[in-house]
């Protein structure tokens, strides 16, 4: 898959973030926490390496491998020398971004409070604001905690907390806006949603944990108004929303699509998000496991070299989706090749911190090609679109392509050959 693809996901937000109440009163309509909160499994380690180092009674720090996470032990939090670890993990985090983090050893005493300091980019940003970040670690029950009192640097772009205790770790978004296709083409539709979690609308006091809860839609009450600056038609239903383009690529492109909330006692939340009108190259629809069809625009199908194409490094969505189809030959179905060839049919659908599906199963005795292919059912003879569908079944998935999925794809994209 292309890197330079992702560079197209970085959403151009203008957010505002309004002072919070200061008078201390309790607001009837604010939700209380779930103090049970939502099970998850444990994060699996990723194929970064682990991070090791000795800490004494002199403090010092350990960052991760890829940068993001800093812990700071100070001078003495430990009587004696402790190896320090940190490994990246998936993220299983209801509301979490991008990796999670395994700090080890856990069950060590500190006579002094240890920091942990996140580092947040654009990325993180994409759908939402750096007041609605926030810095969570997961107990012994499998919940998730939000930690209170944590500190904004919206200058060095990092959140910082004290903790006690090591366990595993997640930067999360405790509200944000997602929208279903950030790049569509003209006369399309696409969805908005703002999404949280009842346990993180209230403040996020000082020396309180707060169990995070499954992510749901925003309830209606919170959301006060839906604008649109641009082009095409807007219409809204509480925490929903869906932006119709105009017949024509608009003078101002992207427009901006914004909602503003009340969060009661944690403020008003201005959340921005920008939508591209592009010419109708066509689009592509993905599940997994005969979930939810997920629909995004794409890339136009290029001829690679003679009778060789491809479809590569779609636009993708809010939740970062690629997709990337190779095919050798017309119209008819073409079935996955070995897993060494150089050419040929091949299929990948990679979701950004979930998983990476692939046409390649890992077996005993080495690598074989998944079951399914690629179906071709017009080379664009007639319309200049090149339509079709793929599947992959069974996928491989998860740590070295042990996991097995259903992948099913649809497609109908412009001809660029």
């Amino acid at each position: 898959m292309k890197k330079t693809s992702v560079a197209l996901f970085v959403s151009l937000l203008a957010l505002t973030f309004l002072a919070c109440k200061k008078d201390g009163s309790t607001d009837p309509d604010q939700p209380g926490p779930n103090p049970s909160g939502e099970v998850t499994s444990v994060g699996t380690p990723d194929s970064d390496p682990i991070v090791r180092k000795i800490v004494g009674s002199a403090g010092g720090s350990v960052t991760s491998f890829d940068g993001r996470m800093k812990l700071v032990i100070p001078q003495g939090a430990l009587s004696s020398d402790k190896e320090i670890s940190i490994k990246t993990i998936s993220n299983q985090n209801p509301l979490g971004l991008q990796q999670a983090y395994r700090i080890e050893p856990h069950g060590v005493q500190f006579a002094k409070p240890v920091s942990i300091q996140v580092s947040y980019d654009d990325d993180d940003l994409k759908r939402t604001i750096p007041e609605a970040l926030g810095i969570a670690y997961q107990d012994s029950k499998g919940v998730w905690q939000a930690r209170g009192g944590t500190e904004l640097d919206k200058v060095n772009h990092r959140i910082t907390t004290i903790t006690d205790h090591f366990s595993d770790w997640s930067l999360f978004e405790s509200v944000y806006l997602m929208v279903e296709q950030p790049v569509i083409p003209v006369s399309a539709a696409t969805k908005l949603e703002v999404f949280s979690t009842e346990d993180l609308l209230i403040p996020l006091d000082s020396g309180k944990d707060i169990a995070i809860g499954k992510k749901q839609t925003m309830a209606a009450k919170y959301v006060k108004e839906w604008t649109l600056a641009g082009a095409g038609n807007l219409t809204s239903n509480g925490s929903n929303a869906m932006y119709k383009a105009p017949a024509a690529i608009p003078a101002r492109n992207p427009v901006a699509v914004s909602v503003r909330l009340d969060l009661k006692q944690r403020g008003v939340f201005l959340l921005v998000k920008n939508i591209t009108i592009q010419p109708d190259d066509g689009e592509i629809e993905v599940r997994v496991n005969g979930g939810e069809w997920f629909r995004q625009a794409t890339s136009a199908a290029t001829k690679l070299a003679a009778n060789y194409y491809s479809i590569a490094d779609s636009d993708g969505d809010d939740v970062g989706r690629f997709v990337l189809l190779t095919w050798q030959g017309g119209v008819g179905t073409h079935a996955y090749k070995s897993p060494f060839s150089t050419a040929g049919t091949h299929a990948q659908y990679h979701i950004t911190g979930v998983d990476n599906y692939t046409c390649i199963l890992a077996q005993p005795d080495g690598p074989v090609a998944s079951g399914g292919g690629v179906t071709i059912t017009s080379m664009g003879e007639t319309d200049g679109f090149v339509k079709g569908s793929f599947s992959i079944n069974p996928a491989g998935c998860g740590p070295n392509l042990l996991g097995r999925a259903v992948v099913e794809g649809k497609f109908r994209v412009r001809k660029n050959f």
